[in-house]
């Protein structure tokens, strides 16, 4: 171990939350589920094709059957806050019938409040996402959210949520990454509903996601007054790759405005905009223009980082003015290529979410960074050994990324609590199972828990609140 000179203890703020998040489908391995297909995702990993690594969810992390035991991992590791997602397809396994009110699965209902009142029995602060980009497959198969009908179902069942886990939530995410929804469905086709350079089917989707939490954010706050209620927002800073280019500086201006910005400023002022000359197109100007009730409906900011993106223009016609993200970083990657690049961490923390600071009445938001992690990758079946135990990059990515945070709460950034992603290694969407991102290594065919050096160092930072300057080494157990 290297010699440690000078170091430094850089404490958080009294009361900080240290946690870990996760997605239902990304884990639960729910058998009602996989076996009767009833989302629009366990049809999508059924056929042949869809996922990298041609794996499924179906077993996932077995997390429905098994987390009473990774709550003591929780506890273990020192977690005051922990962030789940209701399954909405579990949940709601039948359309409400016309003029009827949405009644939830007695026997989803069951489990959650289970999972919940064990976090709260332990004194942990959960976070409750309701929609993490699973629909039930009758959503899903009269068009989700490109149907309007998909407002008043997210409604419903946000109301019907908040009636039967109220008591148990501390914090409710409307929505997670609506831009990352939307552009993965509509956009690169990656994701269900499968729609390629679909633009304009992804701009109605998040016309009617705006709606739909707006609606959500009233009957969440009808049900429990003192509810506070957000959504997730997923922060990825766009630099031009030629930084003197000025093809390269507008590709980077709209996909700044439409993935960053469009979303929360939406919300802020209470009405959706496009901008120019997008904001010309006949289709695009009927979905501009104010959406009643949402003004304001974020009661703290809840963004999710992992890493920025060099854009590029692409030559072409028709043109493109998104361009393409460039394939030559200047920055060390991860397995799914993406930069480590705490500064960009710093910048939306400190910059970046200026405009979105304030609530209504002029008081402060305050921040909870709801999603931060690193993935390796390393195949599904492998079983016997201590692969991917010593994970030093994800360590180095931890220690760098909360050096970065730290330095934002001294300059001003209020953020109250940060939640690593993920507890456990889980189904990556479009990549699988190889791709891993978990604190916790599972061994998928045995379903093994082991944790990582990772773990053990995050612990020991929830455990100090704080961290040691310097580098990855000072910060070792």
């Amino acid at each position: 171990m290297a010699l440690i000179t000078e170091r430094k203890f850089l404490g958080f703020p009294e009361g900080f939350l240290w946690g870990a998040a996760t997605s239902h489908f990304q884990i639960e391995g729910h058998p009602e589920e996989l076996s009767h297909k009833l989302s629009d995702w366990s049809q999508w990993t059924a056929t042949a094709g869809k996922i990298a690594d041609a794996s499924t969810a179906d077993l996932a992390c077995q997390f429905f059957e098994r987390f009473g035991a990774d709550m003591e991992i929780c506890r273990d590791l020192n977690l005051n806050a922990f962030r789940i997602s209701l399954n909405w397809p579990i949940l709601c396994p039948v359309a409400p019938k016309p003029g009827q009110p949405l009644v939830l699965d007695p026997k989803g209902v069951t489990y959650y409040r289970e999972l919940l009142a064990s976090l709260k029995a332990d004194g942990v602060t959960t976070f409750v996402t309701i929609f993490h980009f699973t629909l039930p497959h009758w959503l899903s198969a009269k068009g989700g959210w490109n149907n309007p009908e998909s407002v008043s179902d997210f409604a419903s069942f946000a109301e019907q949520a908040a009636i039967a886990f109220g008591d148990l939530v501390d914090f409710w995410l409307t929505l997670n990454e609506p831009l990352a929804y939307v552009y993965q469905g509509y956009v690169s086709g990656l994701w269900p509903p499968g729609n390629k350079h679909d633009y304009l089917g992804a701009f109605t989707s998040i016309r009617y996601m705006l709606e739909g939490h707006a609606l959500a954010y009233k009957v969440i706050h009808n049900q429990r007054p003192g509810a506070r209620v957000s959504f997730a927002m997923h922060w990825r800073p766009f630099v031009p790759k030629t930084r003197w280019n000025p093809f390269d500086c507008m590709v980077t201006y709209f996909r700044n405005y439409v993935f960053n910005r469009m979303f929360p400023q939406a919300v802020q002022l209470g009405e959706l905009s496009f901008p120019y000359p997008i904001s010309e197109n006949g289709a695009v100007k009927a979905l501009s223009g104010p959406i009643l009730g949402l003004k304001g409906t974020q009661d703290y900011i809840a963004v999710n980082y992992y890493t920025r993106e060099l854009s590029c223009f692409k030559f072409k016609w028709p043109i493109d003015i998104f361009g393409v993200a460039s394939d030559k970083p200047e920055y060390e990657v991860n397995c799914l290529g993406w930069e480590n690049f705490p500064d960009g961490f710093y910048q939306t923390l400190v910059n970046d979410l200026k405009p979105f600071k304030y609530n209504l009445d002029g008081s402060l938001r305050p921040i909870y960074v709801t999603e931060n992690g690193f993935p390796t990758a390393f195949n599904a079946d492998m079983a016997e050994g201590d692969w991917s135990l010593t994970d030093d990059l994800r360590v180095n990515y931890l220690i760098t990324h909360l050096h970065a945070l730290h330095r934002a709460i001294n300059d001003g950034a209020n953020v109250k609590g940060y939640l690593y992603w993920s507890l456990l290694d889980n189904f990556e969407w479009a990549e699988g199972l190889k791709a891993r991102f978990g604190l916790v290594r599972i061994t998928y065919p045995t379903q093994e828990r082991t944790l990582r050096k990772s773990a053990h160092v995050y612990a020991n930072i929830a455990k100090k609140n704080g961290i040691l300057s310097g580098s990855m080494v000072e910060n070792e157990i």
